[in-house]
């Protein structure tokens, strides 16, 4: 009979912890159709400002590489690396595979690098 009053009091307790739970949870009111679109062009426009700063970084480390390989070149040191490829970009921004390119190709629509080469291992870009 013990185990029977236990059990029960047990499921009084979880069924009034159910209940408290439940009145206490927030109901998520949709914002109206103006201030959606207002939080969608902040949130379309900080993404811009993002993609714009990253790439801005892409070509600075591009720029600073080519300054340190003539500096190179001045000193009789012949490291010719002047071309950067996707895995760099994935390196300095820490970013995936498909974000990489889209910088990479965005900056090269813009006429900033050039690729070199189709597709593939062989794909580089140098500034231009």
């Amino acid at each position: 009979m013990n185990i029977f009053v236990l059990i029960f009091i047990g499921l009084v307790g979880v069924a009034f912890g159910v209940y408290i739970g439940r009145r206490s949870v927030r109901k998520f009111n949709p914002a109206d159709k103006e201030e959606l679109s207002e939080l969608r062009s902040e949130a379309h426009r900080a993404l811009g400002e993002r993609t714009q700063m990253r790439k801005e970084k892409i070509l600075e480390y591009m720029k600073k590489e080519a300054r340190h390989q003539s500096e190179l070149r001045v000193c009789g040191i012949d490291f010719s690396r002047d071309e950067f490829d996707r895995r760099d970009v994935e390196r300095l921004l820490d970013v995936s595979e498909k974000t990489a390119l889209k910088y990479l190709n965005e900056l090269e629509s813009e006429g900033k690098i050039q690729q070199v080469g189709e597709r593939g291992q062989g794909v580089y870009y140098k500034l231009v």
